[in-house]
Parts: structure tokens; sequence; C-alpha cells
């Protein structure tokens, strides 16, 4: 069965009620917690939950207000797994504000913002061509900062990276070069496979290349994916061979380390939902190859890199059941993956950060720790030792 909605990544397969029981072990429930429960619906959505699960009416909820303190690993240094608050973000897609240099303080550190860049070539844009587009979010201080890139959820189409800012802001102000991107995942809009893979493979070449102009270091960059973010990222990050194709940047399009935020990995081509069919934009027969040749578990055979996942244990929009099967299949090929659940967290509110940092920028800087110390192994993708 999937889960079906209007718009963000939606499609899951429901997670038996004994398997779940059992990874949650990995990350103690609080008391008298149902694992399972929805913790907010935003306004306009219906969600569907596993069987014998209510899901009541919600008002909708107040946006993330994120909290930065602190710089760095230091910061999220001892940080425990506990129930995140149950506010959440809804998907919204911003209009694109003109490129433009800005600074912002947000918390305690300030950050420099550069906006709407382009880093693909022109591109098909479903019968007009275009640039897609990213935006940069600059570290206060000396540097060098570690790079990540953004990949967000969707389908939304062109701009709604625009959800992942709060995000951003709160990893910039932790001391991380943040390039927040686009790409094409509508086919309609000339997305879809392979285009939304070759997309996100120029935006790690882009911020690979571009790093040291804004004071970063890309020897360990970091791709972190949330919702079909995350799905789109694990072939990128899995995949040995790379996509190529549209990038303003050369060099390699394979991250040092990946990161998945509430991804769905379990791509089902016996059932169409909405979300998949605007991906992929035809029936699970039409499009049986490009599904096949888009699931992350035909990869990771060769070249392994550092895997963080998360997932909420409230997460009816995307099952943990998802990164639980990636974890057990990347374990079982020797990966360095950890998987961290998150009790009473769902689908956005796992974005939400506090004054200690919260179980998603741990991962991130986990991952950056962990790509690091492989910095000295040979990738032949790469051709070099080191960076």
């Amino acid at each position: 069965m999937h889960i079906r909605h209007a718009r963000g990544w939606r499609a899951a397969s429901v997670i038996p009620a004994a398997a779940f029981a059992a990874s949650v072990l990995l990350a103690a429930a609080p008391p008298g917690a149902d694992p399972l429960a929805v913790s907010a619906t935003p306004a306009g959505e219906t969600r569907t939950a596993p069987a014998a699960v209510a899901v009541p009416a919600q008002p909708a909820p107040d946006r993330l207000q994120a909290l930065a303190e602190g710089r760095g690993a230091a910061a999220i240094a001892g940080l425990g797994v506990t129930a995140l608050a149950s506010t959440v973000e809804p998907l919204m897609v911003a209009p694109r504000d003109p490129p433009r240099p800005a600074s912002a303080l947000y918390g305690e550190s300030g950050f420099g913002l550069v906006s709407d860049v382009p880093f693909t070539q022109a591109v098909d844009c479903g019968g007009y061509s275009c640039q897609v587009r990213l935006d940069i979010y600059v570290p206060t201080g000396p540097g060098p900062f570690p790079t990540v890139v953004l990949a967000r959820g969707g389908p939304g189409g062109l701009g709604g990276r625009r959800y992942l800012a709060t995000f951003a802001r709160e990893l910039a102000s932790r001391g991380l070069l943040v390039f927040n991107a686009d790409y094409r995942d509508e086919a309609a809009d000339g997305g879809g496979y392979p285009a939304a893979f070759q997309d996100l493979s120029c935006a790690v070449r882009f911020a690979r290349s571009e790093a040291s102009r804004y004071g970063g270091d890309a020897g360990a960059l970091t791709l972190v994916g949330h919702s079909l973010g995350a799905w789109v990222g694990s072939v990128v990050a899995l995949d040995a061979d790379e996509f190529k194709g549209g990038c303003l940047a050369d060099g390699s399009g394979r991250p040092d380390a990946f990161v998945g935020l509430a991804g769905n990995y379990l791509i089902d081509a016996g059932e169409v939902d909405s979300d998949l069919y605007a991906f992929f934009g035809g029936s699970a027969t039409a499009t049986a190859a490009a599904r096949v040749a888009s699931n992350p578990f035909k990869y990771a055979t060769r070249l392994p890199i550092p895997v963080r996942l998360v997932a909420g244990g409230w997460d009816v929009t995307v099952y943990p059941s998802a990164s639980i099967a990636l974890n057990a299949f990347l374990k079982g090929r020797g990966w360095n993956v950890e998987l961290t659940l998150v009790p009473g967290a769902s689908h956005m509110s796992i974005l939400q950060a506090s004054d200690s940092g919260g179980p998603s920028v741990a991962a991130v800087f986990s991952a950056i720790s962990a790509a690091r110390c492989t910095a000295d192994a040979i990738d032949p993708v790469k051709g070099r030792r080191g960076r």
C-alpha cells in the first residue's frame, strides 16, 4: 500500500508492526508514546495511516523556529536522541528572489546568502530552456568550512528548495558552507529520470569547484537529502559510475558522504501514486526501466562512502521501514552506515533543530567526520588520493 498526497514525496511501504517494534530498540521511545501517532497535519493535506492507527484532524502548525547556538562539532557533542517537538514546517514553494548577495544574523552566528546561482547549463525544462539554480549559505569566520549540498523533497517544481532554508541557515550558523539546490523533479518540466539525478550530480560538481571561493573545504563534501531528495541523493551517492550531462562544472559528481532524512528508498514498480507519476511521467509499466535504474538497492557494489540515515518514529508520510531497509542493505555490504530513529518525530519535524543541534544536524556532522577519516582512501572515480 502507498499513501498519496498532492505535494511532497509521499510514497512509502507500510511498515509491519512487528518489524517497527523491533527497530525502535535503536532509540527508545518516551514512556507511553505511540510510535506511529501523528504529531501534526499541514492544512490542506490528507494522510493515510497504517492499520489501527487513528489520524486526528490537526490545525495548521506554526512554522519551524530553529535555534542556533554554538558552532561546529563541539556544539553537538554528547547529543542524545530524544523525541522532538511536534511543530512542523509545511512544504511551501516560495517565489524566486532575484540574484543578490545578502547577509543575515541567525542565532549567535552570522552568515552570508547568495541567491539564485545557476549550476547547470541550459537544459530542457519542459519545452523551454532554463538553468537549474541553488542558494549558497556562507558562514562568517575564517574557515575553511566543511561543504554540504542540500537536496529538497518534492515533487514541487523549481524553486521548491526554499522550504529547506531554515535547515540551511541552521547548518550555516554552525560553520558549514551550504549549497541548497533545486533539481528537475517533474517529468512535465523535463525532469524525472535521469534528469533529476544528473542535476544533483551537477550540484555536487558545482559545490566542489566553487567551495574554495566561499571559504569552503570540499575535501569531505556531504550530500544531504530530505524526502524525495533523499531517494534521488542516495542513488547519486551509491552509484559509482556517476550521472553526467548538463553541468557547468567538471570533476566528480559523487559526494564523499551521504545523509538521508526521511527518505523513501523503496520504489515499488507495481503501483503508481501521484508523486511517482509526476516524477516518472507515466504508468509503472511504461516507466519500468527507469524505476529499476533509479533503485538504490541495485547499487552500493563498490567504492563505499559513509552514510547516515535519520527517520521519524511518527512519520506517516514516508514510513521508517524505508530507512530501516536501506540501513540493513548497506550494512550487509560492509558500508559505514548508521541509522537514527527519532521517537515522536514526523516527516518535517526531523528538520527541526534545538540548541544542542538535533539528530539531523548530528547526522550531518557525523557523516563529515567519517568522510574525513577515510579521505586518504583511493577512489578510482575521482582518480586521486585524498582531497
